[in-house]
């Protein structure tokens, strides 16, 4: 019985000595500033005359008329109704946040201090010179050489569209009584 009861122990042991090594959790890509840099951000979106839903990453047809937080409901043929009652229809690459707010589509933006890469929802870091549609080339570092030669430097929070048109962050105000 001794020598029956020492293997078995010794065997519980064992196993409860390695099962925190084997059961330990690796930490979740999510923690990383690399994954977040990638984030995708959860929207609808009009893309080539059909209206779609990027949820998670993944987009798939829009089948059925959502209602967004803000109350707005948005139609398969992306048609916006507001809350109001006002409406709009969504043009190809136009995108709502699922907070109702209209998204910037495709765009360029520096954001803490580095040039990231907005495309079909999905936040990148620029890692090399893009040109615009209208011939401005913007650099990793986020200065840009117009097409008439003159330059600029984006700033915090400055975002450019695809096309090439430049929207200078302009921080929010309080309102003061």
């Amino acid at each position: 019985m001794k020598t029956l009861l020492s293997p078995a122990l010794a065997a519980f042991a064992m196993l409860a000595l390695a099962s925190p090594a084997i059961c330990q959790e690796k930490p979740k890509a999510t923690d990383t500033k690399e994954t977040k840099a990638h984030a995708m951000v959860d929207h609808v979106m009009m893309k080539k005359g059909k209206m779609m839903i990027v949820k998670g990453g993944k987009s798939a047809p829009m089948e059925t008329e959502m209602t967004l937080s803000d109350g707005s409901k948005v139609m398969t043929d992306g048609t916006m109704v507001h809350k109001d009652g006002t409406k709009m229809k969504l043009e190809d690459g136009q995108m709502l946040g699922m907070d109702g707010k209209m998204m910037m589509g495709d765009h360029l933006m520096m954001k803490d201090g580095k040039m990231c890469c907005m495309k079909d929802g999905k936040m990148t870091m620029m890692d090399k010179e893009m040109t615009m549609e209208n011939g401005c080339k913007v650099m990793t570092d986020g200065s840009c050489l117009m097409k008439d030669g003159t330059k600029m430097m984006m700033k915090e929070g400055d975002k450019m569209s695809m096309q090439g048109k430049l929207t200078p962050f302009t921080p929010l105000k309080p309102n003061r009584p």
